[in-house]
């Protein structure tokens, strides 16, 4: 029997019986400071199989509930995350949990775990040889015990995996915890903007998949999408180069500072914390045509290659401003200082504005995450964190470019050349500084890479020419799945790994079904490097994967590409 599971707990084991749910399903808490959450929970379980489910404060008894959620010590089993948190806790964070299903005292027969052929995780006590931690069953219910309400609530999205279209649930137990505390995606608002309903369905899916992170790309050269208090020339379309190609339905085409916070607040419901980026020095042509004086006095390389000049005094004041505000609209630990792709720039006065926005960002109270050519700047402390993004085998073919380029843009080409020969430097400066390292390498993380599989449906196969970057080489989703985040070859040695984000950029996206036709069906695969400690196969994988297409209908994402490595 497959157990589709994803990602892969780390031990998992079937026990003698489950049970069968009726229409109506209660999520019981044991006191009221925990009914927000499970309101979250009833919310999920009815979207994803239609039960009305309700919440409810129930007390301590399991029987009051058909999935009971309670603060409490795990079961011994479940190893430590690595990483850094990104809600700024660090060791203080646990998302650890137990989940048993099933009546209480029932025998464990489950001689696989929860996988179809796959390691036996369960009466071994798992990989490492433990002891085997299922022997009392559980309520004739579902129980979540946790130490933390992170911890209940990932355990509470493995009970919605489990519940079958007949609505019977099988007896598990479950003993989790993630191996990387950072899990993100970065969203790239700015080259295809996502309403706030939008964006919402990418919040619900990362938390079915236990990310805890949604990295929103807020500004760049095409469009400024976040307003920013005092200055509504960023956000006024007029001064967009690119406003109307990038438009996604009727109204604005930015974030209020009400919209902004209703995305935050609607992420942290499901235990995902915003880390909201301000591109900057380079990627800044919306800004600069908004203010012009931001650019210095300089002639740049090329009228496209305008840049935040550090010398100019309305740049650091710029700077400051919109870093401040930021920092007033989100309660999260972290902001995103950009850093990347400042072409045509000189070292030095990349350097200082670089080493400034980092100073900036700190000042505010927050910790700073920037690409990974901040390094460069010589600023990174032990407290900030790199995103390393340049893939082995994708560095910038410079001949390429030239081969498919007019000539006027042929001076560009050298200039990026210049700038890319430089990265394999930048992610050894950045652990010598001592910085921690986020992984985003564009081999695998990068999931504006196009297809190289055929789709079960004619129309997505043709489709997949179009949708997604064409320098990428295509590869399939089965290929996409074959890295583990310990082996990395773009991040050095002796790295203090944070975790790993995955990023979609949206040049090719027209909207929001080719965002789920790029997305899924590959974003779980990263959910389960990045939660799942243990190594698991790609046979396995895609049968439990095969069951959660209707799910992803259900969540509003019917454009996902049907591959024919996986559904067929």
């Amino acid at each position: 029997m497959t157990i589709p599971l994803v990602p892969l707990p780390q031990r998992c084991e079937l026990t003698a019986a489950g049970l069968t749910l009726g229409p109506r399903l209660r999520v019981g808490v044991p006191s009221g400071d925990l009914l927000g959450l499970a309101e979250t929970v009833a919310g999920l379980l009815t979207r994803l199989h239609g039960l009305a489910a309700t919440a409810e404060v129930t007390g301590p008894r399991a029987e009051a509930a058909d999935l009971l959620l309670r603060i409490g010590p795990v079961a011994a089993g479940a190893a430590a995350a690595r990483g850094l948190d990104p809600w700024g806790r660090d060791d203080k964070a646990d998302e650890r949990y137990e989940l048993r299903v099933g009546p209480n005292g029932g025998p464990n027969v489950g001689t696989n775990g929860c996988t179809n052929g796959g390691p036996n995780v369960g009466t071994d006590g798992g990989p490492n040889g433990g002891p085997n931690v299922g022997t009392d069953g559980g309520p004739n219910g579902g129980t979540v015990t946790a130490g933390s309400a992170d911890g209940l609530f990932r355990g509470a999205t493995t009970f919605a995996q489990l519940i079958r279209q007949d609505r019977t649930v099988p007896g598990v137990h479950v003993v989790d915890g993630p191996a990387l505390r950072w899990r993100g995606l970065s969203l790239d608002v700015v080259r295809r903007f996502f309403p706030v309903a939008q964006v919402k369905r990418v919040i619900d899916l990362l938390a079915l998949y236990k990310f805890n992170v949604l990295h929103l790309h807020l500004t760049d050269s095409q469009a400024w999408r976040l307003e920013i208090a005092g200055r509504p020339e960023l956000t006024d379309e007029r001064n967009w180069p690119n406003g109307d190609a990038t438009r996604n339905g009727d109204g604005p085409q930015f974030y209020s500072a009400g919209d902004y916070r209703e995305l935050v607040a609607y992420a942290a419901a499901r235990f995902v914390t915003v880390v909201p980026e301000i591109d900057m020095p380079g990627h800044a042509q919306a800004a600069i045509r908004a203010r012009p004086e931001l650019a210095g006095t300089d002639e740049p390389a090329h009228p496209l290659l305008r840049y935040l000049d550090p010398r100019a005094g309305a740049a650091h004041d710029f700077a400051a401003d919109v870093l401040g505000r930021l920092a007033e609209l989100t309660p999260g630990a972290y902001l995103h200082v950009g850093g990347d792709e400042a072409f045509g720039m000189p070292h030095d006065l990349y350097a200082a504005f670089v080493a400034r926005a980092l100073e900036l960002g700190r000042a505010t109270g927050k910790r700073v995450v920037a690409w990974q050519e901040s390094a460069r700047s010589g600023a990174l402390t032990s407290r900030d964190v790199a995103q390393c993004w340049v893939g082995d085998g994708d560095a910038f073919d410079a001949d390429r470019a030239r081969a498919s380029a007019p000539a006027e843009h042929h001076p560009l080409i050298d200039i990026v050349a210049e700038s890319f020969a430089r990265t394999p430097e930048d992610a050894p400066a950045a652990v010598a500084a001592g910085a921690w390292v986020l992984a985003s390498p564009s081999r695998v993380l990068y999931l504006d890479r196009r297809y190289a599989e055929d789709s079960t449906l004619d129309g997505q196969t043709a489709r997949r020419t179009q949708v997604g970057m064409p320098h990428y080489t295509p590869r399939t989703t089965r290929e996409l799945f074959g890295w583990r985040p310990g082996e990395l070859a773009e991040i050095p040695e002796g790295a203090r790994l944070a975790g790993v984000e995955a990023a979609i950029w949206c040049e090719s996206v027209t909207g929001f079904d080719d965002l789920a036709f790029l997305l899924l069906p590959r974003l779980p695969g990263i959910a389960e490097k990045a939660w799942t400690p243990q190594a698991t196969e790609w046979d396995d994988y895609r049968d439990r994967l095969g069951a959660h297409a209707g799910w992803w209908e259900r969540l509003g994402w019917g454009g996902f590409y049907r591959s024919k490595e996986l559904f067929s």
